[in-house]
């Protein structure tokens, strides 16, 4: 049996030798060029669009098969895509931001949704009229998540309890002074179907909106702009037949996630179709430099990036379809 280290040098002689007979950018027209697009959880329908155009084969007439990889607690899509792993991820824009700063070569090139779908959930309680109300409580968070820094630091919320954000309910369920971390599109569903009765506060209304994107490397833009071309060019049109027919998808999302019911998917598919996705499909996937700017002034008011830091270094917005820079 070959061991790993041997099966690691075979296989780079291999790709030695193909790359010497087959010049970069040639393809033979029965075999499209693969392009494998990192999601950053399991098959849900945030991720919709991607799904869509790998299961419509969009692209192809361009000389492209788009695949999605499930995400999960183990998959980091900027280090994996960075390391070339996949030649796009899924995530949030302030984690681009951040990763640029650490000097991850990583670019955003399509937002997907006009913010990440952030929310604070707490019991229902007709006392709670802003989040000033919520002061003293236990806050199940992503803990030194800039988010969170910024919200704190934002709305002065002083003498709260931080504890590490789980999947498990019972804790919520069990602490009728707890509010919990997670996407309005399935956390405030997923407590009503438990019979847990809920509101919430969604960090898009307190003024905090990072783009939701699809990003790829530095290398990738520069050797290969029109294979990224291409594929946004699909992903867009994906989104766009997803929009149409978001009912298409239903049997493939909620068979690849179990979790994923059909009325948490319904649920989540009214969500952003009414206020996530540019209603506009020909410019889905279109990004502003204001909100760019805005976002990274965020993440130095808490002091995540310096005050010189260029926003522009961590998105390129020139590449899709209809959105003129």
């Amino acid at each position: 049996m070959m061991t790993p280290t041997l099966r690691h040098s075979a296989l780079a002689l291999a790709l030695a030798a193909l790359a010497a007979v087959v010049p970069p950018g040639a393809h033979a027209a029965d075999a499209p060029q693969p392009v494998r697009i990192l999601s950053n959880w399991f098959a849900q329908p945030d991720q919709a669009g991607y799904w869509q155009a790998q299961q419509d084969k969009l692209g192809k007439e361009a000389g492209i098969e788009i695949s999605v990889l499930q995400g999960g607690p183990k998959i980091q899509t900027i280090p994996q895509v960075a390391s070339g792993q996949a030649e796009f991820g899924i995530g949030n824009a302030d984690d681009v931001l951040l990763a640029r700063l650490r000097g991850a070569p990583v670019r955003a090139v399509f937002a997907h949704l006009d913010y990440v779908p952030y929310t604070l959930v707490y019991h229902a309680d007709p006392g709670v009229k802003s989040i000033a109300d919520l002061q003293g409580r236990t806050f199940a968070v992503n803990l030194g998540n800039a988010y969170w820094e910024w919200t704190k630091k934002q709305y002065k919320l002083t003498g709260t309890r931080e504890i590490p954000v789980s999947g498990d309910l019972s804790l919520f369920r069990n602490d009728p002074k707890m509010v919990q971390q997670g996407y309005s599109l399935f956390l405030p569903a997923r407590m009503a179907a438990a019979g847990v009765p809920v509101q919430q506060i969604t960090l898009a209304s307190l003024g905090y909106r990072p783009y939701d994107v699809l990003f790829t490397t530095d290398d990738m833009i520069r050797k290969n702009p029109a294979l990224v071309k291409a594929t946004l060019a699909a992903v867009q049109k994906g989104w766009a037949n997803y929009v149409r027919n978001p009912s298409g998808l239903k049997p493939l999302i909620t068979g690849m996630n179990k979790q994923m019911t059909p009325e948490l998917y319904d649920a989540a598919n009214k969500e952003m179709i009414e206020t996530l996705i540019s209603h506009d499909l020909g410019r889905i996937g279109c990004m502003s430099d204001a909100r760019w700017s805005e976002l990274a002034g965020q993440l130095h008011s808490v002091n995540f990036l310096p005050a010189n830091f260029d926003a522009k270094q961590g998105y390129d917005r020139t590449l899709v379809p209809g959105c003129n820079p």
